[in-house]
């Protein structure tokens, strides 16, 4: 009785989205890398000048009952939280970083979003793991480019 009005309920299909998307926030979802057909591939090999205030945080994935470092992902503004995030600290203004590659996230078959690899000359960031920057959270700009107000794109 209560599933059912919970599923014909417009609050319940909320909550049902809510409990779906928080669920997922530190899971690793399946993904695949772009093929230098896509509108992406024009970004890969881009350098760019950190211009504004963005921190790393290490996301962490569990482990045979451990948490390991899986990725870290650059976001501009308050960031984010929970028990598999990290704060690494803010990223010092006029920093360079490079695009390598762009991925895909897929969640039940759904595209989910688009991030970036990149390289980054701050030895803070130095890990054995990818560094992300997801084009949401304030990291997107115009087709597919990084927000000119966070990274300023730098001249090939």
């Amino acid at each position: 009785m209560l599933a059912d009005h919970i599923g014909r309920s417009f609050i319940g299909r909320i909550v049902c989205m809510m409990l779906l998307a928080t669920s997922t926030a530190c899971v690793q979802l399946p993904v695949e890398e772009l093929p230098p057909t896509s509108p992406y591939a024009s970004f890969i090999g881009v350098e760019y000048r950190v211009v504004g205030d963005v921190s790393a945080y290490g996301i962490y994935e569990r482990a045979d009952g451990r948490k390991v470092l899986s990725y870290v992902e650059l976001i501009p503004g308050s960031g984010i939280s929970g028990s598999l995030v990290e704060s690494k600290g803010p990223l010092v203004k006029g920093q360079q970083i490079k695009i390598l590659s762009a991925w895909r996230m897929h969640i039940f078959g759904i595209t989910q979003g688009v991030y970036y690899v990149v390289t980054s000359q701050d030895k803070n960031l130095l890990y054995d793991v990818p560094i992300r920057i997801e084009l949401s959270r304030g990291n997107e700009g115009v087709d597919s480019d990084l927000n000119p107000a966070v990274y300023e794109r730098l001249a090939k």
